[in-house]
């Protein structure tokens, strides 16, 4: 997306960064690669139509010259197309043109060839600086409205930020109120999911490709680092080491809460004797899709008696796998615990 407020001058600017002019203009006055330009241009094509004299003798002597106004237009804007148009012409004249040495056509059938010509080059002139100018216009109104839009989408991130942390608050406040422990602990541990997906919601803002897309790697890391920050356990490592990977918006906020369920997970009851320990998040591509890995060296995850029911952070996190049509591989000791999730495809 194109963001930032930019002058109309600014974008055409931008626009036409390709012509010669505005290359070089570290280096040289634009007016002078316009001169230029127009020059050489001009110069190219009376060279050109030299060899061709004993051929074509006084026929079409302006043609090439039609030619050199198009290209010098192209490459440095309508005043240097106008200047080829005029060395172009007199030197044709007066080089070409009988009598020779002369801006003064005898015959009045050469006048009115002069005369035509050089109107006709002007006209196509004309049009391509019309064309330009058209083109400039309209691709600074596009990115007028783009940058209406961005400004739009973050009004809109920033709103929901807002919405997300009254929720949050209004949680903790609950929590804070509420009797039984068991009520505070499940109330706080809403808030933390809310506040997960705000994290990831947030992250997926900032690191979007497009509107469509999002740099997964970037978004986990980031995510994993924020985690870490708000969990505070020193003696806990959290690395994240994600490929360079696209997935779409959705399955990136699916996968978020995932990462986040499984690591936080860990940082709360893998290394609860308090000695330390790594958690690491990782990416493997394979031929049938992409996995993304969770695992730490902690205690491993306790057995639970017959017919328990699994934590509501597990069933989040089935809940999400069969979201993005993933499968959920768990393999735990005393050494540790590394979940694996399958995934077909990230778009």
């Amino acid at each position: 997306m194109l963001r930032g407020d930019l002058s109309r001058g600014g974008v055409i600017k931008k626009i036409f960064r390709s012509r010669l002019p505005e290359r070089l203009e570290r280096r040289f006055p634009p007016l002078l690669v316009e001169l230029g330009v127009a020059v050489v241009v001009a110069v190219a094509m009376i060279a050109a139509r030299m060899p061709l004299e004993p051929l074509l003798g006084q026929q079409a002597p302006y043609a090439l010259i039609f030619l050199g106004v198009v290209i010098a237009c192209a490459l440095a804007g309508w005043r240097s197309g106008l200047l080829t148009l005029l060395i172009g012409q007199l030197f044709t004249l007066y080089a070409v043109v009988e009598p020779r040495g002369s801006f003064v056509p005898t015959e009045t059938q050469a006048a009115g060839a002069f005369l035509f010509a050089t109107g006709a080059q002007l006209l196509i002139l004309a049009v391509i600086a019309f064309y330009q100018r058209e083109v400039a216009n309209a691709l600074a109104e596009q990115e007028r409205q783009m940058d209406l839009l961005s400004q739009a989408l973050r009004e809109i991130d920033h709103r929901t930020k807002n919405n997300y942390q009254t929720v949050v608050a209004l949680l903790m406040l609950q929590a804070q109120r509420a009797q039984l422990p068991e009520v505070s602990q499940a109330l706080r541990d809403a808030a933390d999911r809310v506040n997960a997906v705000s994290r990831a919601s947030e992250q997926l803002a900032l690191r979007s490709e497009d509107l469509g897309t999002v740099r997964l790697g970037d978004h986990l890391c980031e995510l994993c680092e924020q985690i870490r920050r708000g969990l505070s356990r020193d003696e806990v490592k959290v690395e994240c080491d994600i490929d360079d990977l696209s997935a779409s918006t959705e399955k990136a906020i699916h996968l978020s809460i995932i990462v986040n369920e499984l690591v936080t997970n860990s940082l709360k009851h893998a290394f609860n004797n308090g000695s330390g320990g790594v958690i690491r998040v990782s990416s493997e591509t394979r031929p049938d899709g992409v996995a993304i890995i969770v695992e730490d060296n902690g205690s491993g995850i306790p057995e639970r008696p017959p017919g328990a029911r699994s934590g509501l952070g597990t069933r989040l996190v089935e809940r999400f796998v069969t979201q993005v049509g993933a499968v959920h591989q768990v393999a735990t000791s005393k050494s540790g615990t590394v979940h694996k999730i399958l995934v077909p495809s990230l778009v």
